[in-house]
């Protein structure tokens, strides 16, 4: 009961009353409130990508990417890709192209490398201030807690979906200088039954569209690791906590041993991503999946906060 008691506060009711006022004596106090808001969270982001650890995850994915095309490109391993494509009646020549490399790149390594460097800039976010003393100075100016948290959750967000967009469109692009622009695209993802064909047009909206789904699919670890980072913890013990969530939740999924109670699983939800890929896209298990990723990141970052209201950071 202690926690929620400070968000009834006297220093709460004095913010919301001061608040009122100031919206009815300026009329534009609500367009300048939001273009401060707007402008700090720009002062998180800047902050973020200054930092050199940001960029660990485009490097190492930078550097994974060259690797599995150099994989992909050895006679075995395209015997392979030739058998299933050949099996389906269609031409290796014609779908073996940058766009199926990059799909296949997507599918193999974001989830579990991806977490790695995700959980490692959320879990830090938060944890890393707390640690440093920081709290300090910036809870000294007229700005709530939760605002705080707000735009270094939405800084959270961002990162998440310019990584995974990073990902996707330089395995693209490396998929291009290899194989050359054009052909089809053999979209294939076993964890939810799909293997379908597209041409050239058709497959880079395909390809497109199951990017952006990924990487809302994977806001998900983004918001455990920010969860954790409100506590007072460090931010490694943020980070591993968030990885181990996943990293179990990934085991029992692929273990079967709870095919009954999957749709308890999170990595049930975000494999959703994938049906975007489909001819005919199931819609209704689309959207429950990522109702369910929206309603987790939602609840975490409401539990988190009041977690961070309840710390005593001035002392």
């Amino acid at each position: 009961m202690g926690i929620f008691r400070r968000f009834c506060s006297a220093a709460s009711r004095r913010r919301a009353a001061t608040f009122l006022i100031a919206r009815r004596v300026f009329p534009d106090f609500e367009s300048a409130r939001m273009s401060l808001f707007l402008q700090q969270w720009r002062g998180e982001l800047l902050k973020l990508f200054a930092r050199r650890r940001t960029y660990i995850g485009f490097g190492a994915f930078l550097l994974l990417e060259i690797v599995l095309l150099v994989v992909f490109r050895l006679q075995g391993v395209e015997r392979i890709f030739e058998r299933l494509i050949s099996r389906q009646g269609q031409a290796f020549s014609e779908y073996y192209s940058a766009l199926t490399l990059a799909q296949m790149i997507l599918g193999f390594s974001v989830l579990i490398l991806g977490a790695i460097y995700l959980a490692l800039v959320a879990g830090d976010i938060v944890a890393k201030e707390g640690e440093d003393g920081h709290y300090r100075l910036l809870l000294v100016r007229p700005v709530s807690r939760v605002r705080l948290l707000l735009i270094k959750y939405l800084t959270c967000l961002g990162y998440t979906v310019v990584l995974v967009q990073f990902i996707a469109w330089s395995a693209f692009a490396l998929g291009v200088a290899i194989k050359g622009w054009g052909g089809g695209f053999f979209a294939m993802a076993p964890e939810v039954g799909l293997l379908v064909f597209y041409e050239w047009g058709a497959g880079m909206a395909k390809f497109a569209s199951a990017s952006l789904f990924l990487a809302l699919a994977m806001t998900v670890v983004s918001s455990i690791a920010f969860f954790l980072s409100c506590f007072p913890i460090k931010p490694s013990a943020a980070t591993i906590g968030a990885l181990s969530y996943v990293l179990i939740d990934m085991i029992l999924r692929n273990t079967g041993f709870m095919e009954s109670y999957d749709h308890l699983l999170l990595t049930k939800h975000m494999a959703a991503w994938a049906r975007v890929l489909a001819e005919d896209v199931a819609w209704p298990v689309v959207i429950r999946s990522f109702a369910v990723i929206a309603a987790v990141n939602a609840s975490l970052f409401v539990l988190g906060a009041a977690v961070f209201e309840s710390r005593d950071l001035k002392s």
